[in-house]
Formats: structure tokens, C-alpha cells, sequence
């Protein structure tokens, strides 16, 4: 059976997710079968990661950052290529007093009018945004690529990020933080309006 790109970036998280040591949750959260990411990933029977709880930060995309376009204001007869996010995925472990939040990113590079087979790549922010004073709390960029063949005009890429540990606030984390996620230029800036993202 094939795997679909959901099911794909749900296994590579949760194998990064089984090697992080064992824990403890700290407050009675409900119990979780099956990973909150995109709903599925986890076998049947199989426990969940010691300390998963459902009560992770939503996702969302920065404003204008769901994609890059070459050259940047380019029309559609002259666009050379457009990287765009697609589906995201998160999962969250209590450890102590802590908050460890992983991040899964799929996106896509297409051709455009003017455009050639080749590697095209961009910077990919994934911050942690605290809700009660909108600061942000972690921030790391990442370089995404993705290659397209000659004789094609999409390719695909995926970025599982580094974890990111954050206070425990409340038995609510969703309450407490949120995940931004976007094309950036490297500059370190707050976002103002964000995108919801399923995930």
C-alpha cells in the first residue's frame, strides 16, 4: 500500500521522538493512544511516548511567509521557481517543568514559466511564541531544498526540527504557546497576524 506524504512525516517524527529519554508527565493530562499528528502513525496496541500530551501548541504560518517566490515580484510569465509550506505536524512531551515541542514541515519547489530543473532552496523559521506578552521564547532557521530533475517541475522536502524545551505554564500548553512557522530572510522579527495551520 502506498504511504501518503502525511503518514511519511508522522513515522519520522515519531521515530526522532523515540529517542528522547523516557519521562514523567507533570500534571494528570488524558491519556493519548495515538500521536496527535494528523491523527494516526502510531500501531495498534503500541503505548504512547512517556509524557505525550494532546495539549500542544497550535501551528501556524507567519503572514506572508507561506512561500517564496524568484524572483520576488516576479508575474507568472517571469516567476523562475516557488517554494511553498505545506503540511505540518507537532508533538509535545512534559518532562518536569518542561515543555519539549517537536516540529515536522513538508513543502514543495515548482517551476515556473522561466524556470530550470535544479536545487532551489530558502531559510525556514520555527519559533515558539508565548501568547500571554507575544514574546517569542525560541526561534531557530533552517535551510530547506529540494531538487528538481530534468524533465520534472515539482519536488517535495521536509524538515523535522531540533526540540524545543519551554516552561510548563499550565496543564494547557495550547493556552500558553503557539508554533510559528515561515519562509524567512533571516532576519529575527516578531510576527504580527499568523496563518492557522492543521496539524
Amino acid at each position: 500500500m502506498k504511504t501518503t506524504r502525511r503518514e511519511r512525516l508522522a513515522c519520522a517524527l515519531l521515530t526522532s521522538l523515540a529517542l528522547m529519554p523516557a519521562t514523567v508527565a507533570a500534571f494528570e493530562l488524558p491519556k493519548i493512544r495515538v500521536p496527535a499528528i494528523f491523527g494516526g502513525g502510531q500501531k495498534e496496541g503500541e503505548p504512547p511516548p512517556a509524557g505525550a500530551t494532546p495539549d500542544c501548541p497550535e501551528v501556524f504560518i507567519d503572514s506572508g511567509a507561506a512561500m517564496q517566490r524568484s524572483p520576488p515580484d516576479a508575474d507568472a510569465a517571469n516567476v523562475r521557481y516557488q517554494l511553498s509550506l505545506g503540511e505540518t505536524a507537532r508533538q509535545c512531551i512534559i518532562d518536569g517543568g518542561h515543555l519539549t515541542i517537536r516540529v515536522g514541515i513538508e513543502g514543495s519547489a515548482v517551476l515556473g514559466a522561466a524556470g530550470q530543473p535544479g536545487v532551489y532552496g530558502a531559510n525556514l523559521r520555527v519559533a515558539i511564541r508565548r501568547q500571554k506578552d507575544d514574546t517569542l521564547v525560541a526561534s531557530k532557521i533552517y535551510r530547506v531544498s529540494a531538487s528538481i530533475p530534468n524533465g520534472g517541475t515539482r519536488a517535495e522536502f521536509q524538515v523535522i526540527a531540533d526540540p524545543i524545551a519551554v516552561p510548563v505554564m499550565s496543564p494547557r500548553a495550547q493556552d500558553d504557546y503557539e508554533i510559528l512557522v515561515g519562509f524567512t530572510q533571516g532576519v529575527e522579527k516578531p510576527a504580527v497576524e499568523k496563518k492557522r495551520r492543521g496539524g
